[in-house]
């Protein structure tokens, strides 16, 4: 039977499992038809991660399921160079420093792509309107209307991201994006308890896990002793992204699963 796999970028796409296939088996093929890294991938079907070792039909997977692919970003290694491309028109590979993040996001480019492009991706990993980032590199301001060549940007070149202050922004605190803080509905498991929490939108997710801990004994629930992550609206969330990141939005139900979500050794 074929079952969809749903990627966080690009298409979807259809591969055929058996019945029986376990979910590590079933890795293999998307690793075998389209290339990518089984300890990098996290399958995730109506909300629950799909553990390895269960079959397709243990996970009640049928004739066209949808199945969603997270793939685990590659942070450290490089890729290969492609040395018939021009120096014009090859790919790059930035390592983008997103205030909000921990980590550096990679970011694959076009070396004819100008700045203000690069911008425009920017704002896709990071909800920050264009206009209010400042790019730097190697200390220097990068301009809107220069192309990555003439930046003279290499692979593997480090992006900082600033983000300049909202000009209607008249938040009291001195942060860089003058936020309005979100209220959220934390759901524990079987919706058994509702804890609302107030957040910043730039703050990662992994935050709140402090904040729960603190409100075990106000709001008489247990988190799970043997680790938990969270799901919005069907996604698993990210611990070192932003909540503007994974899309969250005043009001909405962060929902608080057993186990965690595993990205491979």
């Amino acid at each position: 039977m074929d079952v969809i796999f749903e990627p966080q970028r690009g298409g979807p796409f259809s591969i055929e499992v058996g019945f029986f296939d376990t979910v590590s088996e079933i890795k293999e093929k998307v690793h075998k038809y389209h290339g990518i890294p089984i300890n990098k991938q996290t399958l995730v079907f109506h909300g629950q991660v799909l553990q390895d070792d269960k079959d397709v039909e243990y996970c009640e997977i049928l004739q066209n399921s949808r199945i969603q692919l997270l793939v685990t970003p590659e942070t450290d290694q490089k890729p290969q160079v492609n040395v018939e491309q021009s120096s014009h028109s090859k790919k790059v590979l930035l390592r983008i420093k997103i205030p909000s993040n921990q980590t550096l996001v990679p970011l694959e480019m076009d070396m004819s792509d100008t700045v203000l492009h690069l911008k425009e991706k920017i704002h896709l990993i990071e909800p920050v309107p264009v206009k209010r980032l400042v790019l730097q590199s190697n200390g220097v301001e990068l301009q809107d209307h220069q192309s990555l060549h003439e930046c003279e940007l290499k692979y593997n070149s480090e992006i900082s991201v600033n983000v300049k202050p909202s000009p209607s922004g008249s938040g009291s605190k001195g942060g860089s994006t003058g936020l309005k803080k979100l209220r959220v509905i934390v759901v524990t498991k079987c919706g058994t308890k509702k804890i609302p929490i107030e957040v910043n939108p730039l703050d990662n997710v992994g935050e709140i896990r402090k904040e729960l801990q603190d409100l075990q004994q106000e709001y008489q629930f247990h988190l799970p002793q043997e680790g938990y992550f969270f799901i919005h609206k069907q996604n698993v969330m990210d611990d070192d992204r932003s909540f503007r990141w994974n899309h969250v939005k005043q009001g909405d139900t962060i929902e608080i699963f057993n186990g965690t979500v595993t990205s491979g050794s």
